[in-house]
């Protein structure tokens, strides 16, 4: 157990002192490889946890960035590229900023692209204050080739054992380089590792805050992709009327689909069409 001179903030009594279990070889290696490289080298640390919904790597992450970092807070644990990007802007040497990925659906792509790019363009920040950043996506591979080759000295796989939640794999930076080439084509995880563990559901911040952080962050994703959708819908019409005014036919318009990604039939553009002139 590693214990900490701070209330946990799960304690409704306020009395009991923060303590959380860290597996002795990830201590070792936190120690060796993350605290060293940020303490002492001046250097930044850049880690990357991937696993699928509800596998704890949010709660992992919270975990190993604690234990790096004493001062880590909740505020320290970001849902949108905006928010961690305020925060890296923000944070002091030797700090621990979260990406905790709390984005599904339409916009998941965009946000995990966004983050790629931040991971590049926020570099010179993340060196001159020495942080720990910790990137929390659902999969590795969805990533760029630059934050992954480029910037990850480790990354670390969440998974469950049965029904049983709280094993982690960890990889170093030659070995992760190795997990993204090899398996991103199929999203399959084709190298293996002798540096393996376990882990608890221990929160190191209040639980129904971070619950409700993401909530919120969730349903201003939902209003987001909502709006996106109608914007794209509003374009579509005006793509119709323009062409349809060009005298194009329905099998002419369904001919020019054929390169889109989800192309439409002649029935549907002209269902859609039909929508159009009872407006």
């Amino acid at each position: 157990m590693v214990d900490f001179n701070q209330i946990d903030p799960n304690d409704k009594e306020g009395k009991k002192q923060l303590s959380f279990h860290v597996d002795n070889r990830m201590q070792r290696f936190l120690d060796k490889k993350v605290k060293q490289r940020i303490n002492f080298k001046d250097k930044d640390y850049v880690m990357l946890v991937d696993g699928t919904e509800g596998s704890g790597k949010s709660v992992f992450s919270m975990q190993i960035g604690k234990y790096v970092d004493p001062t880590l807070c909740l505020e320290r644990v970001c849902m949108t590229p905006e928010e961690f990007k305020e925060q890296v802007m923000k944070t002091s040497k030797g700090q621990c900023v979260i990406y905790d990925e709390a984005v599904t659906g339409m916009t998941a792509t965009d946000s995990i692209s966004k983050v790629g790019k931040l991971l590049k363009s926020l570099m010179m920040q993340m060196r001159q204050n020495n942080l720990f950043v910790i990137v929390i996506i659902p999969y590795i591979f969805d990533l760029n080739r630059y934050s992954v080759l480029g910037r990850a000295r480790s990354f670390f796989h969440i998974y469950e054992n049965g029904d049983k939640q709280g094993y982690w794999v960890g990889f170093n930076k030659k070995d992760t380089r190795n997990v993204y080439l090899k398996g991103k084509k199929t999203y399959a995880y084709r190298v293996k590792s002798k540096f393996f563990g376990r882990f608890y559901g221990k929160y190191i911040v209040n639980e129904l805050e971070y619950r409700t952080k993401k909530r919120e962050a969730l349903e201003k994703v939902d209003v987001q992709e909502e709006k996106k959708r109608d914007d794209y819908k509003i374009r579509f019409i005006h793509i119709i009327k323009y062409l349809k005014a060009q005298k194009k036919t329905w099998d002419e318009l369904e001919l020019m689909m054929d390169g889109c990604s989800s192309p439409l039939k002649k029935t549907q553009l002209w269902e859609i069409g039909r929508e159009i002139d009872g407006k």
